[in-house]
């Protein structure tokens, strides 16, 4: 389900050691995000292949679980008859490469089938999980335990479907992961945490074959955050809040069958699609120490994220709008704030070697950033520059040609042996919008670029083809900046005969160009020769 994503590590970062940027922090994230997913397979009821029918449901629960290793998981008790199936202390138990260890115990499950082709599921509310690290001489880290559980209350589980493909509806007032305790070198730690989904509906289909398929579709009402931690050794203490409204996911994976047993294979055909949206999100946060307390606020309007992984490429698309920061710090003269309209990345990365050159994209947006007045009174004291926000938006698509398969371990040794890894054969300049201070760039443009000489322009595949500039507002931005006295008026004289070369009036104040490289190599401003 929704266990395992970032809110929560983050919490148990700072719940799990007193030394967050430890390698004993990061294990522990790692280690939570395991056992959890580990959960999730419990109370989505991951299975491959079932009829409707109780015993051939938990049959299928037991081929998905035997996916964690031979004796990662046992069973207490198993019980049939009557068209039900109650299973008792289900425990798992997963050992590090450093000796860190997971453990957890699923008290009660049970499976009733209904009479009209589908099965109810019913499970303890309670799921312990506990993770213990060694402790390392080397560094002076404490032997670590973390007691967490998953808590759920109102949950009602549905079974549907065929042998093939099953569906799992289900619903819960709540469903949480929570910090019961920390121990380091045998002492207590006082911390708390807590990510809590309320009102959770959607469904869950599972489908075997050559690749195990997994697609969902949940949603939740709200999402609650809390962490709230004190370091005993100087008495230093961490809290976060935060509150998320109308959660809403979907996602599809494809995996090999035997993806855990050998992770080596993990990649081969797998296939992740997904992403989320949410209405809006408040955080509060604080944090005390030696030099005084730092508190705040994050808030945000409506965002989303899609996301997709396989053998052939990687894509990531974020967006978020509405987003007001406000810090408050005894080290800082006076409250900082600032808003950002909109603010997003994409990304698009091959990762396969192919005969043809294959797409790339890159792109940012960031829209109307304006900061408080009391941080343009330390960069311009008198006011000279317009306090408009600032915008940067850059977007970037091409194409590339890989030499080697990024996701085969098998050919890790060759590619970082290789000068290259692969090549750029265009890119295409979509949108450039970059405005600060009164000025403003913008434009537009596509080159080519043929890898077989490097010699034309020195050391770079010679490109091919034009991008047009205008930009507004320059010369008024330069003057400022030397009646404030930032920039020297000998270097500015210099600037301004380059721009002479590269640029053309064009209206009050405002320059275009268009660069252009063509076929034989020539470098050209406006039609002007340059090389």
């Amino acid at each position: 389900m929704f266990t395992g994503k970032g809110p929560s590590m983050t919490a148990f970062t700072f719940a799990g050691s007193r030394r967050p940027g430890s390698a004993r922090s990061r294990l522990a994230v790692s280690a939570t995000a395991l056992a959890t997913a580990l959960a999730a397979t419990l109370v989505a009821g991951q299975a491959a292949r079932a009829e409707v029918t109780a015993q051939q449901v938990w049959d299928d629960w037991n081929d998905s679980l035997a996916m964690y290793g031979e004796g990662a998981v046992t069973i207490g008790s198993e019980e049939s008859g009557d068209g039900a199936v109650t299973v008792t202390d289900i425990a798992f138990t997963m050992t590090g490469e450093d000796g860190t260890v997971i453990t957890g115990t699923l008290p009660s499950l049970v499976l009733t089938e209904n009479g009209d082709g589908t099965v109810d599921v019913a499970m303890s509310e309670d799921y312990p999980i506990t993770i213990s690290s060694p402790g390392d001489a080397s560094t002076g880290q404490e032997p670590t335990d973390v007691a967490l559980a998953i808590r759920q209350s109102g949950m009602t589980m549905t079974v549907s479907g065929d042998p093939g493909a099953m569906t799992y509806d289900l619903a819960a007032a709540r469903y949480a992961l929570e910090l019961d305790a920390v121990t380091e070198g045998g002492v207590e730690m006082p911390a708390e945490a807590m990510l809590a989904f309320n009102d959770v509906s959607g469904s869950y289909t599972t489908t075997t074959a050559d690749m195990r398929t997994i697609e969902y579709d949940l949603g939740a009402a709200s999402l609650d955050l809390l962490v709230d931690a004190t370091n005993p050794d100087d008495g230093s203490t961490v809290s976060l809040s935060g509150k998320v409204a109308d959660l809403a996911t979907q996602a599809s994976m494809a995996m090999p069958l035997d993806a855990v047993a050998d992770p080596e294979m993990m990649m081969n055909g797998l296939a992740l699609d997904g992403g989320y949206s949410y209405g809006g999100a408040d955080y509060i946060f604080e944090v005390a120490d030696a030099t005084g307390p730092t508190s705040g606020t994050l808030s945000t309007g409506a965002g989303e994220l899609a996301f997709s992984v396989s053998s052939d490429s990687v894509t990531y698309d974020s967006s978020v709008t509405g987003v007001a920061v406000e810090v408050a710090s005894a080290m800082m003269p006076f409250p900082i704030s600032a808003t950002v309209a909109e603010y997003g990345i994409s990304l698009l990365v091959p990762m396969s070697a192919t005969d043809a050159p294959t797409d790339w994209a890159f792109g940012l947006n960031l829209t109307d950033l304006a900061v408080n007045e009391e941080i343009w009174a330390m960069l311009d004291p008198g006011a000279m520059l317009p306090h408009d926000p600032a915008t940067a938006i850059i977007d970037l698509t091409g194409t590339a040609t890989l030499f080697y398969d990024f996701m085969d371990p098998a050919q890790m040794e060759a590619m970082e042996a290789a000068a290259v890894p692969g090549e750029i054969n265009s890119v295409s300049l979509n949108d450039l919008n970059l405005s600060i201070g009164g000025a403003q760039v913008t434009g537009t443009g596509a080159f080519t670029l043929d890898n077989t000489d490097m010699t034309t322009f020195a050391g770079i595949p010679r490109p091919e083809g034009a991008v047009d500039l205008q930009v507004d507002g320059l010369n008024g931005l330069i003057d400022t900046l030397v009646s404030m006295g930032l920039l020297p008026q000998e270097q500015v004289m210099g600037a301004r005969m380059m721009l002479g070369l590269l640029f053309v009036p064009a209206g009050d104040d405002q320059l275009t160009s268009r660069i252009e490289v063509t076929a034989d190599g020539q470098l050209l401003a406006n039609g002007q020769r340059l090389q």
